[in-house]
């Protein structure tokens, strides 16, 4: 409160700064006329082919690019390859394998299913 009170006395309560008299009246009216005349034309605009197919073309580009993104993310189907061909998997001992089928978690008829090649479809 001390150091409020000794800036006041020392510089006053009275605004040093001060406008022009009648600056405000006057200010929109030669702000007008400082600024450029701009010509303004009653012709409508010309709209080229390409203003009108712009946005079909970037709403496809947008369609293809996420197509191509989900299908990156997503990966590509299975083909129909085993893993191991038939000489490495005989290579298997019974050991290796009952570890992987405890692995696995499936039940017996899925395991059926798998070694016998039989169609799902059919019996769902």
């Amino acid at each position: 409160m001390k150091e409020e009170d000794e800036l006041l006395r020392k510089c006053g309560t009275k605004n040093p700064f001060t406008v022009p008299e009648g600056y405000f009246e006057n200010f929109s009216k030669e702000l007008m006329e400082k600024l450029p005349e701009k010509e303004i034309s009653l012709s409508e605009p010309v709209i080229t082919t390409w203003q009108r197919v712009k946005p079909w073309i970037y709403m496809t580009a947008m369609f293809c690019g996420l197509m191509l993104s989900v299908r990156v993310f997503v990966g590509r189907p299975k083909q129909d390859t085993p893993i191991f061909t038939a000489a490495e998997a005989a290579e298997f001992s019974d050991e290796y394998i009952e570890t992987i089928m405890e692995h696995s978690m499936m039940d017996d008829y899925t395991l059926y299913q798998y070694l016998t090649e039989a169609d799902t479809e059919t019996y769902n």
